[in-house]
């Protein structure tokens, strides 16, 4: 009897055990399937975005089709800490040598404007702007007064701030320029003379 039994309960867990097999081979089955388009959909994407590139490098001689912005600057997706420069250690990448990286802050955030050598290096007007954090003269396109060169923003009318803000998100979105880190500024003495304002002003240049 107890035999009987125990065939009867064997012949009815097959069916079960069966059917639990064949989900799992059907599920597997599935998964398989889904990873084969997937790798489909990505090696077409893939090409895709080649062949964009190539079409755009005929065309117009750069990868994005002319765009230029942060987005389209390798350089920006190298992974690097941001530093925190004092006024002194800034004042070293004014492109006085060779070795370093020309460096040059507005309102506090410092770029590499090493590739705008042209504009920034020695013996251009604009190398007045390396090595330190101008942000007035940014405002006021006053490069002739040395006490414009500062960070001092007291006083300036609202385009003069405006102008500023425009410069900054310039080199924040710049496609050859890269944000080093900010800069330890020291307070300004509101005590001390604003600086008067500047005729003569020159534009700068990109």
């Amino acid at each position: 009897m107890t035999e009987l039994k125990q065939r009867k309960s064997a012949l009815t867990a097959q069916p079960s055990t069966f059917a639990q097999q064949k989900h799992r081979t059907v599920a597997h089955a599935s998964r398989e399937h889904r990873l084969v388009w997937w790798k489909i959909v990505i090696r077409i994407a893939a090409t895709l975005i080649g062949l964009n590139i190539c079409l755009s490098y005929l065309i117009t001689e750069t990868a994005f089709w002319g765009h230029k912005s942060k987005w389209t600057n390798w350089r920006n997706y190298i992974p690097r800490s941001q530093r925190v420069f004092t006024q002194q250690e800034l004042a070293k990448y004014d492109g006085s040598n060779a070795e370093l990286p020309i460096l040059l802050a507005i309102e506090g955030d410092v770029y590499d404007v090493t590739l705008g050598r042209g504009f920034y290096g020695p013996g251009t007007t604009y190398n007045l702007f390396a090595g330190r954090d101008a942000s007035r003269a940014f405002g006021t396109n006053c490069l002739s007064r040395k006490d414009h060169l500062t960070h001092d923003t007291r006083g300036l009318t609202e385009d003069e701030l405006a102008g500023i803000k425009s410069w900054h998100s310039l080199f924040e979105n710049h496609q050859r320029y890269v944000k080093m880190g900010t800069v330890e500024l020291k307070p300004i003495d509101p005590d001390t003379p604003i600086p008067p304002p500047c005729d003569g002003a020159h534009p700068k240049p990109i």
